[in-house]
């Protein structure tokens, strides 16, 4: 059988570090996207895992929940309850509620229609579909308690014989007992005893409110009284038997109610096992529901996850600030350099910067998508430190730097080979001097044990310690000293530079002031910040210029990929409309072959078959074959650059038609109107001057003997309507009759021998162009236009089924005719 999950390794991160980063608020915002109790219960077992196979298991189950949700809405969990309670007590004997024996039913048909449903989409989810055949479906079970069970939570007559028995007894007996104490309430005997005509309730048992004046009057037995004495609850005599056999039948509609729930619970208890199971894969399955609709809301992304300890988030976002306001971080470590110390002024971002790497790698690990673009990559840890400003310890009455000192203490002692240190203000709280001496021990040996380290600091001595030790980088979060505030941008490869006389005076210090303070640092300090905010607003430019870069670049990789997308459509396009015109135009030769091979057999029909209509035969068939021949697929168009388009032509020249895929022909006359007739085999057609070459020396095809001797006897005109060149398409031969021709004729008002010609006509026209059948539409009216139209088509050889229309298509006002073919 299938289990849920991989079985979950034991958790070995730090709590601190969970804590500090807030990893516990993601899982509160995990948790309120769930579907039911389970699904809570899980977001918050959730917790980062350092197995790399477990964790990517995690995140393809997230992106699959994603996937699915996007293309088929949210998966059906619906009317999932924690029913593990009920299984218990149903396992020790104790008999399960109505509403328990409810909520089952709901939830284990919930497992079935979520099985169906992963099962059916297992391409696009196969982890999922996977997972899903372990819910267990219990039809007899479900259909059993069905039968019993009402939605309201009500047992139901239904649910056993001896069930329903008792209960229409009863109604029996409760409809005669009401009878008879409606029969006293409407008594003109009992009324002016009566305080208030209703039936109430008292001891289970129906009683009439009475004056307490006529309590001997009244006959029956006081089973209450008011509080103020004045009302009496009786219950009349005549009605004790009936009170007292309801009571009875009561007793025992309560004792069959048991027995059916026993019955039911027994049920559920031997599928025990197998329900709980159910129930696992469910709350799994509303996790991974939960972690999709995160991942949708945050606008996240699944992480690139590597072992080789490189970290590159680009515009990633801190999942508990504003999106719509928050600075994205971009930050690249591990690869050549193992520790990162950011410096920058206090409310610059160093810590949200330090929180965002440390939450999100927590994230990943558990499983979770971030809040990042495309690409982002995180390394596995094994461990991950944090030791960010501790409210705690300083409770405890620790000094700032016993709190910090502590934690470090911590981290030392239990780093391992692949672990995430992330510190702020490093060796802060004490003397600058030994605090950065300490800060720079603590860096060494963590990077002695392979860590990754990221560090914020204000000491100047460590930022040039990051320049002279190896796997070290300097970064620094952007400060705009116009404006007096941070922009939160992190610049790697510069210190931050110390802005602190820059402020002064842009706050109004007396110039003495700070020029005295200039003075004290000495020179060589002035200039030292000097070149780093050179360097810093180097930086800035650089990077500036490398995103726009990078933005270009992309920018010319989509157009170029669009134009290459839309230069393979164009050529698709013209190869699909060669290919079409061809067959259209092979396709309408055929037709007119076919007309008049009908109109041959008409005059055959009638006794005036001869040698004309042999010989017409003939010459069609020749005509028709010279035309196909020169219409075919192999004849290219001659490119645009190898012939100009003619201004002029003369009876004579010889020319190719690009709308008969380069078929060459003769010109009959001289062009006007920027048009020229062109005999093509014995086809005549009429082209526009654009889509006709002069080419080099075109051979015409050979003349056919046969037709041209044929010719001299019975002439034929196969003249066509001009090749369409105004729309763009000058590969569509634009035969009017068969692009144009609608599938219906409107005769109605019209006089039959107006009407009849006019039909024939379009007969004539539908038949050529091979249309199945069109509809004639000729009213209601007198009926005569409808009689004459169907005793013509009776006779005509082109009408096939002749039917009256369909109501929606205008009943016996329109003619539905099936053209023979």
């Amino acid at each position: 059988m299938n289990t849920p999950e991989t079985t979950e390794p034991q958790n070995t991160f730090d709590p601190h570090a969970l804590r500090v980063l807030e990893y516990d608020k993601v899982i509160v915002m995990l948790a309120e996207r769930s579907a039911s109790s389970l699904g809570v219960e899980r977001a918050h077992e959730l917790l980062p895992s350092p197995v790399q196979a477990f964790i990517r298991e995690r995140q393809q189950e997230t992106a699959e929940a994603r996937l699915l949700t996007a293309q088929q809405g949210p998966l059906p969990l619906g009317g999932i309850h924690d029913v593990r309670p009920s299984l218990v007590r149903a396992e020790v004997g104790q008999s399960l509620t109505p509403h328990d024996l409810s909520d089952l039913v709901s939830t284990l048909i919930t497992g079935s229609r979520l099985k169906g449903f992963l099962l059916r989409h297992a391409e696009k989810a196969p982890l999922l579909a996977d997972r899903a055949k372990a819910l267990e479906e219990f039809p007899q079970l479900i259909g059993d308690i069905e039968l019993a069970i009402g939605r309201s939570g009500d047992v139901l007559d239904s649910a056993s014989p001896a069930l329903a028995a008792v209960r229409s007894r009863l109604r029996q007996v409760a409809a005669r007992t009401t009878e008879r104490l409606n029969q006293i309430l409407n008594s003109a005997t009992y009324r002016p005893m009566i305080q208030d005509p209703v039936i109430v309730l008292r001891d289970d048992r129906r009683c009439i409110p009475v004056r307490a004046e006529y309590r001997r009057e009244f006959k029956g037995i006081v089973h209450d009284q008011s509080s103020s004495g004045a009302t009496l609850f009786m219950e009349p005599i005549v009605v004790v038997e009936l009170n007292n056999e309801l009571r009875q039948l009561e007793g025992k509609e309560r004792q069959e109610v048991e027995r059916v729930l026993a019955r039911l619970t027994a049920a559920v208890a031997r599928q025990g096992t197998r329900i709980h199971g159910t129930v696992e894969v469910l709350a799994a399955m509303d996790l991974a529901s939960a972690k999709a609709k995160l991942a949708d809301d945050m606008q996240a992304t699944e992480p690139v996850l590597n072992r080789r300890g490189l970290i590159h988030l680009r515009d990633a976002r801190h999942p508990l600030l504003n999106p719509e306001t928050v600075v994205p971080l971009n930050l690249r470590l591990g690869d050549r350099f193992k520790a990162l110390l950011i410096t920058g002024p206090n409310t610059g971002g160093k810590t949200v910067g330090l929180k965002t790497v440390g939450l999100l790698t927590l994230m990943a690990q558990a499983g979770l998508q971030i809040p990042a673009a495309p690409g982002s990559e995180l390394a596995l840890f094994d461990q991950v430190f944090a030791d960010i400003g501790d409210e705690q310890s300083i409770a405890q009455s620790l000094s700032t730097f016993s709190a910090h000192i502590t934690n470090i203490v911590r981290i030392l002692k239990t780093v391992g080979r692949h672990a995430l240190v992330l510190m702020d203000e490093i060796g802060a709280g004490t003397d600058p001097a030994e605090g950065a001496a300490l800060a720079k021990a603590v860096l060494s040996y963590l990077l002695s044990h392979n860590a990754r380290v990221i560090a914020t600091t204000h000491y100047g001595e460590l930022k040039e310690f990051a320049y002279s030790r190896e796997g070290i980088e300097n970064a620094a979060v952007e400060f705009n000293p116009e404006t007096l505030r941070p922009t939160y941008r992190l610049l790697q490869g510069v210190p931050g530079s110390s802005n602190a006389f820059h402020i002064a005076r842009r706050l109004g210090m007396p110039n003495p002031v700070v020029d005295e303070a200039r003075d004290s640092i000495g020179q060589a300090g002035i200039e030292s910040g000097e070149v780093m905010r050179r360097l810093e607003k180097a930086k800035r430019v650089a990077d500036e210029e490398r995103r726009r870069a990078e933005r270009l670049s992309k920018e010319l990789e989509d157009l170029k990929s669009k134009y290459e997308a839309r230069l393979h459509d164009l050529e698709l396009l013209r190869r699909e409309a060669k290919q079409r015109a061809a067959a259209e135009a092979q396709q309408l030769v055929r037709r007119y072959q076919e007309k008049t091979e009908n109109i041959i057999g008409e005059l055959r029909r009638i006794g005036k078959e001869g040698r004309k209509t042999n010989t017409a035969r003939r010459k069609v068939k020749e005509a028709s074959e010279d035309l196909m021949g020169g219409i075919g697929y192999e004849n290219e168009p001659l490119p645009v650059e190898e012939a100009d388009v003619p201004k002029l032509l003369k009876k004579g020249d010889k020319v190719r038609v690009l709308s008969l895929g380069g078929a060459v022909g003769e010109v009959l006359a001289d062009s006007t109107d920027g048009e020229a007739p062109v005999q093509v085999g014995v086809m005549r057609v009429i082209v526009p001057l654009s889509n006709l070459r002069m080419g080099k020396n075109p051979v015409l095809p050979a003349p056919n003997v046969g037709a041209a001797n044929a010719g001299a006897k019975v002439p034929l005109d196969f003249s066509f309507p001009a090749f369409n060149s105004g729309s763009g398409s000058t590969a569509t031969l634009a035969l009017t009759k068969a692009l144009t021709i609608a599938p219906e004729i409107t005769l109605i008002g019209m006089r039959v021998d107006a009407a009849l010609p006019r039909l024939d006509k379009y007969l004539d026209d539908a038949f050529a162009v091979g249309m199945e059948s069109v509809r004639v539409v000729h009213g209601k009216g007198t009926g005569q236009l409808r009689k004459a139209i169907w005793e013509y088509l009776r006779d005509d050889s082109r009408a096939g089924e002749v039917t009256q229309a369909h109501p929606d298509e205008g009943g016996a006002g329109a003619t539905i005719i099936r053209l023979r073919q």
